[in-house]
């Protein structure tokens, strides 16, 4: 009996194995770059659905109306500082002489007020007494010619045998004492209606003058106070919690009014500026809620719009994909939680509720 071996060839099995390998490495190559694809492209849409934003930082510039020379800085670029926490200490050359200007003004406002016055009430005085004394003489006459016609009315009355023509005299004499007295009586009443308007003109001068010189004592005393309070500005202090930006100004040197020493962030941003992209439309009105969201990490917080503004504006280069093509959008406001983690400057997407 035979027997008869079938051999089977095993040379092609690793040539097979190997073709399917490099199919299966392409197969996944394909999905896997089918699957970035898709999560670009998913990624993107979200963004270009989404109103880009950027978080504003406020800003404050530590500055000063007038020439200062810079003491001592106790502050350093990117320090944190909390409110009132002293920044510098600030030298006015200036500012005592100002001051003393200021309070040699105030005496001699005061001096020249005070002799004002005392020549005011020297010339009342004065025509109190002139009045006083020319009524007293007409007086002292009127009470003369009374005490006269008196006696001769007394004189008329004992004598009754006395005949009708002396009689007549009498009266007639007695009449004309009387008409003098009542000539006399309106003289005085001229006369104390004269000086009487003169001591008003007299005293609406010195309430006159008293007025232009209480204002320019007060706006005097304003000007030293204001100088005053200025020399507590000279130890300037943190006025909000943050972080200390640039420092354009070292110890000793004399800086020019209204340029910046040192600018301070603040510490948590409460404004977000949005762009509204002009190709699209969104139903967006003051105070509506949105969304608001970290571009690069799982954070959003709920925010409000406060301000939609009026005008197209460009988007800042903080916020282009491509810095070569320019994007144009309605600028928006949203205000967010003070306690917010967003960083300043930080790049976000506002999403409509």
């Amino acid at each position: 009996m035979k027997i008869y071996r079938t051999y089977v060839s095993t040379a092609g099995v690793p040539l097979i194995r190997y073709n399917m390998k490099r199919i299966n490495i392409f197969i996944i190559f394909w999905v896997l770059t089918g699957s970035i694809l898709l999560i670009i492209s998913f990624h993107f849409r979200r963004q270009s659905d989404a109103i880009v934003a950027q978080v504003e930082p406020e800003k404050i510039a530590v500055s000063f109306q007038k020439p200062v020379k810079i003491k001592a800085m106790y502050v350093m670029p990117g320090q944190e500082v909390m409110k009132g926490e002293l920044l510098m200490e600030l030298e006015r050359p200036d500012l005592l002489y100002d001051i003393n200007v200021v309070s040699n003004q105030m005496n001699s406002v005061l001096q020249e007020k005070s002799m004002v016055m005392d020549n005011i009430d020297a010339q009342i005085q004065l025509a109190k007494l002139e009045s006083l004394s020319e009524t007293k003489e007409i007086e002292e006459e009127i009470s003369l010619m009374k005490a006269r016609l008196k006696q001769t009315k007394d004189i008329i009355s004992s004598f009754e045998a006395m005949d009708a023509e002396s009689k007549e005299r009498v009266r007639e004499q007695t009449n004309l004492t009387e008409l003098k007295i009542q000539v006399l009586e309106r003289q005085k009443d001229q006369i104390l209606s004269i000086y009487n308007q003169k001591i008003r003109q007299l005293e609406d001068r010195k309430n006159n003058e008293m007025d232009i010189y209480d204002l320019r004592q007060e706006r005097l005393q304003q000007e030293e106070n204001l100088l005053t309070q200025e020399i507590t500005y000279l130890q300037n202090y943190a006025p909000i919690s943050g972080t200390i930006g640039d420092i354009f100004a070292q110890e000793g040197e004399l800086i020019s009014p209204y340029e910046t020493i040192l600018s301070i962030y603040e510490r948590h941003p409460k404004i977000i500026k949005a762009y509204m992209n002009e190709r699209n439309r969104y139903e967006l009105n003051v105070n509506d809620e949105v969304w608001v969201e970290s571009s690069n990490r799982k954070y959003r917080i709920t925010g409000k719009v406060m301000e939609i503004g009026s005008r197209i504006t460009s988007y800042p280069a903080r916020l282009l994909i491509d810095q070569e093509m320019r994007f144009w959008g309605q600028e928006i406001f949203v205000e967010i939680p003070p306690d917010n983690q967003f960083l300043n400057g930080e790049k976000v997407f506002v999403r409509l509720k």
